[in-house]
């Protein structure tokens, strides 16, 4: 009888630790509520990182699951953490978080959904980078080639530059302001004022799916103009007389700089005998003229006086570096040598 007993103490040790052996892995692993184990809801599918300026966001697709109404972010080793409540519109929605206030650096972030029941999902681990001053301080400005004439010529860009921001004030006194793209190798001011100013600068991003763009500070230029200076200079008009002693176009003629507003020319051909005309320049219109006076005295009946008549030949261009000026020429012993003409002259490279 004891031997039967013990036997039966045996079998039933044996069905016990059966039983316990196969019911707690299912216990840890599945927890029972009333009607069923626990339902984990589906984890989020995919996460696209969009880097921001002390900030990031994360467009995380959801999958399937219709139950699903809230995401929550950790990070900082879950000392943050952050979360979103949403209403399922469609299958694979995609929810946006934006997170703020973030220090410069890069981030491991643990995403978990929840179901309308409360159940929460498996973890999404997804990392980012943040940027901020460290990478404001690295920026630098698209480099000039050269800024002549109203023309800026660029040097090629660095990967992280997206554009140049241009303002300048035209001849109208209007602010112009121009946006440069990496393709473009030169630049047209169109209407800047000979000799003033411009400001401009370089628009960078860290990274090509930076949700925010880092400005350079504005650095100020100046559009540089060709120096007229003395030398040698081509007469480019054609005057309407036919007298010998003056210059005809292809000429070359010397022009003597007095100071930036003031030239002298010697209009005739004769040298020997030439009086310098003095060609005066508004330092605002930058229009020439030329006061009555004498360019020629080569003896009775040979002498010459010049006076500048309105026209629109009366300029100066720094940027080609023309000097033209409308002129009438009178003899006062010979009346038929007289006209109107314009002389211009070019300075030679």
């Amino acid at each position: 009888m004891k031997t039967i007993i013990k036997h039966i103490s045996v079998i039933c040790l044996i069905l016990g630790l059966l039983v316990l052996a196969s019911c707690s892995p299912i216990d840890e692993y599945n927890k029972y509520k009333e009607g069923g184990d626990i339902v984990y809801p589906a984890k989020v599918d995919s996460v696209i990182v969009y880097p921001g300026k002390n900030r990031i966001h994360l467009a995380m697709v959801l999958g399937s699951d219709p139950t699903v109404n809230k995401i929550k972010a950790f990070w900082k080793n879950r000392q943050d953490s952050t979360e979103v409540m949403f209403s399922r519109t469609k299958v694979n929605d995609t929810i946006d978080l934006l997170i703020e206030n973030l220090q410069e650096g890069v981030y491991n972030f643990q995403l978990y959904t929840f179901d309308t029941f409360g159940n929460q999902s498996v973890v999404k681990n997804v990392s980012g980078t943040v940027f901020g001053d460290t990478f404001q301080n690295s920026i630098f400005n698209r480099q000039i080639e050269s800024a002549t004439c109203g023309i800026i010529n660029w040097v090629p860009p660095v990967s992280s530059m997206i554009g140049v921001e241009v303002n300048y004030i035209n001849d109208l006194d209007e602010e112009q302001i121009i946006m440069v793209t990496n393709q473009d190798q030169a630049t047209t001011l169109e209407g800047i004022k000979e000799g003033t100013p411009f400001k401009f600068r370089t628009l960078h991003v860290p990274d090509t799916k930076s949700i925010d763009t880092f400005y350079t500070a504005f650095k100020t230029e100046t559009i540089k103009t060709i120096e007229l200076k003395t030398g040698e200079y081509e007469v480019i008009s054609e005057h309407n007389t036919p007298h010998g002693w003056m210059p005809n176009k292809g000429h070359k003629r010397e022009v003597t700089k007095i100071s930036d507003y003031q030239y002298s020319y010697i209009l005739s051909t004769d040298a020997g005998n030439a009086v310098p005309m003095i060609i005066n320049v508004d330092p605002v219109t930058l229009k020439t003229s030329v006061d009555l006076q004498e360019i020629g005295d080569f003896g009775a009946p040979w002498y010459m006086t010049a006076e500048s008549i309105e026209s629109d030949d009366n300029f100066i261009s720094y940027c080609d570096g023309i000097i033209s000026v409308r002129l009438h020429i009178d003899n006062l012993d010979r009346s038929n040598l007289w006209g109107d003409f314009t002389v211009a002259v070019k300075l030679q490279d």
